[in-house]
């Protein structure tokens, strides 16, 4: 009994061993099998590998400060990269351990293990030197396995062979090909990823591959493998960077290419109502349509929908329905055209007037161009880094309406759409693809010249299709044979790109403006900094936030940390620079005894509206910095009048009033009753409450 307590059987001796040399000689002087219960490397104990990880890092940014020729300096491009945000972050770290080297060209990483890494624990001595062969890869995921096990291929290497990966952040997000730029490092049973990743969007005709290399070349790095990857560790933001401007451009060029334009044109009866509307009834492309409750208010009494007689796109409607062309507003004496796209409105003016003749007479007509506006909405975009090639062949983007007939008894709309999808599949394979020379799927399938186009092509298409499932949260190794985007590769005979689909995931949350039509940086498991499997913090209600319910979130954040270094550990560990970010903007204005004091408000702020345990939200320090002069200069105002009731106005002029309320009756509390030595200065107050007003301010923005 006393011998099972005390030893393990070690399954790489084949014989007992006590714990303390197990823990000291596994996966270093013994191999220890995948299936070993106390090898913390194994796939079952991928848990305790992150809590290895996470001390690891810690012990390792330590020393990197403390050995650092100027640490000052070292702790401002640590703040500055944090507040560029995950991909910074981690570059900057991974590049300063393992890829800088002094004038001996020595890596950090190698100083350490040259000096016997004595601070480490044999299980972060194997993690350290495994983290010491990291590199770039550009992953194409081929399968996503229950357990947060990923395979990919690296498509940067000469011949690409399939590497198992572990991470359930990946593995929860990640659809077959998808690719992405990102680190990785061996371990002994999987390849471990590390930090974030730069998703490849579709181009136009480009592979990612293609894509990486272009921007490279266009950014002036290296084209050649060994020597890109060093040049995408180095300039990893960089890279990011373009990337986007490439996304955020071509988007721009999308939508202002697109025949968004809304059209309405209108029409003076110059016939009794009622033969106008016999004449209208007359059509065979024409049928009654609901008027809406703003319509009624306008004064219309009918409406109609016209058909399109000749759609582009009969395949894009279910079985049964029709392409609409437009709609008819039927009012006593005018009568109201409206479509989407100018064409679409052109020819519906055209065929109104033939059939109706000189019973109408065109009055006006007004064309909004839906597709500029959102265009000008877009964000301003360094077009410098863009790679012009990659601007080239621009998306086309088409508005269709259609009308579907009613569904037979015991089918969903669920189902119509489903079936709706599966024609289009089905048309898609005799379809002529600009993409493909004008040939069709099947003919390109048979073509040698033009298979790898359509390889890739077939790529995109099941990647948005296990996307779009894991969106709606089907499981697509449960729905039936018809469902599987499979068939189509076999019918196309493209058996080396079939791959099983993933299993259920629960869908990711939804991004919120802009962002939602971008590639998302994912976070993943691994990485310096943040601890990235952190859920984002939760939206908050339309409303401000009533006083009473304000009162009560202080409450609660001054209620669950002991001290406030433990606030400040978990604002740190969510990934936020918040009191970076305010003790630069306050540098010049606020002594050390005043910033001390604004600490303790910013964070019970903080955590009155970003639940403990969550990802801190992201605020972009030039616009907090623009908020808070501008504060500054306000509240300048309310003490030169220096009425209570100017100071309570310019507070309650905040998308949280009743916050900002709450929060002075806090401040001006403990500043009057705070000893004498920690109390603010008269001067610093108003300071401290534009700069609380200018972090609520940009909370309440972040977290919509």
């Amino acid at each position: 009994m006393s011998k099972s307590s005390k030893f393990r059987l070690c399954p790489a001796l084949g014989r007992d061993i006590s714990p303390a040399d197990c823990g000291e000689q596994r996966q270093s002087r013994l191999a220890c099998p995948a299936d070993c219960p106390h090898n913390p490397f194994a796939p079952a104990n991928y848990s305790q590998l992150l809590e290895i990880e996470d001390r690891l890092d810690t012990k390792s940014l330590e020393r990197l400060v403390a050995l650092a020729p100027d640490r000052a300096a070292m702790q401002n491009d640590m703040t500055a990269a944090r507040r560029r945000g995950l991909h910074a972050t981690h570059a900057f770290f991974v590049w300063n351990l393992f890829f800088a080297g002094d004038a001996n060209q020595t890596t950090f990483a190698r100083h350490w293990e040259q000096a016997g890494l004595a601070e480490l624990k044999n299980d972060e001595r194997v993690l350290w030197r495994a983290k010491m062969q990291m590199r770039i890869v550009l992953l194409e995921v081929h399968q996503v396995f229950a357990g947060g096990r990923v395979e990919a291929v690296d498509l940067l290497a000469a011949n690409p062979t399939p590497m198992i990966l572990q991470d359930r952040s990946l593995a929860g997000m990640a659809s077959r090909f998808s690719t992405l730029l990102t680190w990785v490092f061996p371990l002994p049973h999987y390849w471990r990823l590390s930090g974030t990743a730069a998703t490849i969007p579709d181009v136009a005709q480009f592979s990612p591959p293609e894509i990486v290399r272009e921007i490279v070349r266009h950014l002036g790095g290296p084209l050649t493998e060994a020597e890109m990857r060093r040049w995408l560790a180095e300039h990893f933001p960089r890279f990011d960077a373009a990337l986007q401007a490439v996304s955020r451009l071509r988007r721009r060029q999308m939508l202002t290419g697109m025949d968004a334009k809304s059209g309405k044109a209108v029409y003076k009866l110059c016939a009794p109502f009622a033969q106008c509307r016999n004449r209208l009834d007359a059509l065979a492309d024409v049928e009654p349509d609901d008027l809406s409750d703003g319509e009624q208010d306008e004064g219309f009494v009918e409406a109609r929908e016209w058909f399109d007689p000749l759609p582009k796109a009969k395949h894009l409607t279910a079985p049964g329905g029709r392409m609409v062309l437009g709609r008819v507003l039927l009012g006593q004496s005018l009568w109201r055209l409206e479509t989407f796209g100018a064409e679409k409105l052109s020819r519906l003016r055209q065929q109104f007037e033939t059939q109706l003749g000189q019973r109408v007479r065109f009055a006006a007509e007004r064309v909004d161009d839906l597709g500029a506006r959102m265009s000008h909405q877009e964000p301003v975009v360094d077009e410098s880094l863009a790679p012009p090639r990659l601007l080239e062949n621009p998306e086309q983007f088409t508005l269709l309406s259609s009308r579907v007939p009613a569904l037979p008894p015991g089918v969903s709309p669920k189902d119509a759409e489903q079936e709706l999808m599966r024609a289009a599949e089905r048309a898609f394979l005799d379809e002529a693809i600009p993409a493909l020379d004008n040939r069709t799927p099947r003919e390109a399938a048979r073509d040698p010249a033009l298979r790898p186009k359509l390889i890739q092509l077939m790529k995109q298409r099941v990647r948005s299709h296990d996307e779009r499932n894991l969106q709606t949260g089907r499981s697509l190794r449960t729905t039936t044979k018809t469902d599987d985007i499979n068939r189509l590769l076999r019918e196309l005979e493209l058996t080396e790109i079939i791959f099983d689909a993933p299993p259920w995931r629960p869908p990711p949350a939804p991004l919120a403006g802009d962002e939602a039509d971008l590639p998302e940086p994912p976070a993943l498991d691994g990485g310096f900094g943040a601890d990235s499997n952190r859920p984002p913090a939760p939206m908050l209600p339309a409303a401000p936030l009533e006083l009473e319910e304000a009162i009560e979130r202080l409450q609660a954040a001054l209620d669950l940390f002991d001290t406030a270094a433990a606030a400040e550990n978990e604002l740190v560990a969510s990934g936020a620079t918040l009191l970076q970010d305010v003790e630069e903007l306050t540098l010049d204005d606020l002594a050390e005894n005043d910033f001390c004091f604004a600490i303790p408000f910013l964070l019970q702020t903080w955590f009155a509206l970003v639940p403990c345990g969550c990802r801190a939200p992201e605020i972009n320090f030039a616009e907090l910095e623009k908020t808070f002069e501008t504060n500054l200069r306000q509240i300048g105002y309310c003490v030169m009048d220096g009425t209570q009731e100017k100071l309570q106005s310019f507070l309650q002029n905040s998308p949280q009033p009743g916050l900002m309320l709450a929060l002075l009756g806090g401040f001006l509390e403990a500043a009057n009753t705070a000893p004498k030595k920690f109390r603010p200065s008269l001067e610093a107050q108003p300071i401290i409450l534009a700069l609380l007003k200018s972090v609520v301010e940009k909370l309440d923005e972040a977290l919509r």
